[in-house]
């Protein structure tokens, strides 16, 4: 499978001193740690992603304010909120929780930064925040859907390339199960910095469920 979301060299790069960066803020030696950002940059390259991968790390970085009070759990939250992704498993997101537990007691971070750098990798399997910080990371994770038309196509064909092994009728039910559950919402976007996805994001994902329950072409 070839990512329909993929990273350029130099954006890899800009990854890499981002967390070295993060690390030198925490007064982490990230020459110590190289093995495991050496392991996330393998995980969010296999083969099995094609919208879950560098470049979506990439832009959720792109997204997040700077200088929160949360900085670090919001960056952290980042790097492993997709570090175990197997389209074929329910506990994705139970799984990049504890990944992150182990790799971040390995560095030695206090125990109430861990615990929240789980609690936001959890909260991505509901995607319903609980506070604001946790409303900014969900929702900068969930601003493909407001995207222009033509990025969330090519969104909705990156997640169908990932389910490919999921029968056609299958996918779409299960897709529209998703789509629906967002449309149900009162606001898909809570604060006030993704506020203005709310129309396009609705738009975007009304007309993928209407292709979805279109009968299929024979």
């Amino acid at each position: 499978m070839s990512a329909v979301f993929e990273l350029p060299h130099q954006g890899r790069k800009r990854l890499v001193a981002r967390w070295n960066s993060l690390l030198d803020a925490l007064g982490i030696d990230s020459g110590q740690f190289f093995r495991i950002l050496d392991d996330l940059l393998t995980r969010y390259s296999e083969p099995q992603r094609a919208y879950h991968t560098l470049a979506h790390l990439a832009i959720l970085f792109e997204l997040l304010p700077q200088g929160h009070p949360e900085q670090a759990a919001l960056e952290f939250a980042v790097w492993f909120h997709d570090a175990v992704y197997d389209p074929t498993r329910l506990d994705n997101e139970e799984a990049s929780a504890a990944l992150a537990h182990n790799r971040l007691v390995q560095m030695g971070l206090p125990e109430p930064l861990i615990q929240r750098v789980e609690e936001l990798i959890l909260a991505t399997k509901s995607h319903q925040a609980t506070d604001q910080t946790a409303a900014l990371f969900l929702e900068a994770d969930l601003s493909i859907l407001g995207s222009d038309e033509k990025t969330y196509e090519r969104y909705a064909r990156a997640i169908r390339q990932e389910y490919a092994w999921l029968p056609e009728e299958v996918y779409r039910a299960g897709r529209a199960k998703v789509l629906e559950g967002f449309l149900r919402r009162e606001r898909i976007y809570q604060t006030e910095r993704w506020g203005a996805l709310e129309t396009p994001a609705r738009a975007n994902l009304g007309r993928e469920l209407q292709a979805l329950k279109s009968p299929r072409p024979q």
